[in-house]
């Protein structure tokens, strides 16, 4: 047992020592636990949603879906603004907003959530290839 235990802390002291950053602790602990874990980081305790799902998680009201499917427009009015937005996400938001129409408020505050994090992840797609442009010339 205590061998058994040793050989366990082998393998996931590793893991715990590589997250050096929140970003790093977020996505180890999402990618291992999914959504609505709790994880520590630096002595305090985060969430491994994102935030649109947090956003995505109120009432399913015709008030909130429609606003959530604003800020998805807005977000990727952003992207499109700096040459990153995805082609999938215009379809997402159409999506949200038949949802909407029918009356499926909860279908439809969830395609918003999902439409925005894409859109979200198109801006900080640009920026991180402003930042790193450089890696992609060749030597």
């Amino acid at each position: 047992m205590k061998k058994l235990i040793t050989m366990m802390a082998i393998v996931l002291l590793p893991n715990v020592a590589m997250a050096e950053t929140y970003d790093e602790a977020f996505e180890m602990n999402r990618a291992m636990y999914g959504k609505g874990h709790t994880f520590s980081w630096e002595g305090k305790e985060y969430s491994t949603n994102h935030p649109e799902e947090v956003e995505a998680s109120v009432e399913a009201t015709k008030e909130n879906a429609d606003a959530l499917i604003a800020k998805a427009q807005l977000e990727n009015e952003a992207a499109a603004k700096v040459g990153f937005e995805w082609k999938l996400t215009k379809g997402i938001i159409k999506d949200a907003e038949a949802a909407s129409a029918e009356g499926d408020y909860s279908k439809a505050l969830n395609l918003a959530a999902q439409a925005k994090y894409h859109a979200r992840l198109g801006v900080l797609q640009q920026i991180d290839a402003e930042q790193n442009w450089h890696l992609s010339v060749p030597q």
